[in-house]
C-alpha cells in the first residue's frame, strides 16, 4: 500500500500554528532546528517534520499537536 501523501506547510502557516513571529519562524529554518525546505525560493514545511520539531521542544515550552 502506498504511502500517504503530506500536503506541505507555506511558511504563513507555520508561523499562524507556532503562534511565533516571522522572524523567529525564520530563524529557526535557517539554523536547521525547525526541518524546511526552500521550494520557487519560499520555506515550506512537513506535518511530520514539525511535529518532530514540537516533540523536541524543552518540556517546559508548549506543546502542539498537528491534527489532520
Amino acid at each position: 500500500m502506498p504511502k500517504e501523501l503530506e500536503k506541505p506547510m507555506h511558511f504563513e502557516e507555520v508561523q499562524e500554528f507556532l503562534g511565533m513571529g516571522s522572524t523567529f519562524v525564520y530563524n529557526e529554518l535557517q539554523t536547521g532546528r525547525l526541518p524546511g525546505h526552500k521550494l520557487g525560493g519560499k520555506w515550506i514545511v512537513y506535518p511530520s517534520e514539525l511535529q518532530r520539531y514540537l516533540d523536541r521542544l524543552p518540556s517546559n515550552q508548549r506543546k502542539l499537536k498537528i491534527t489532520k
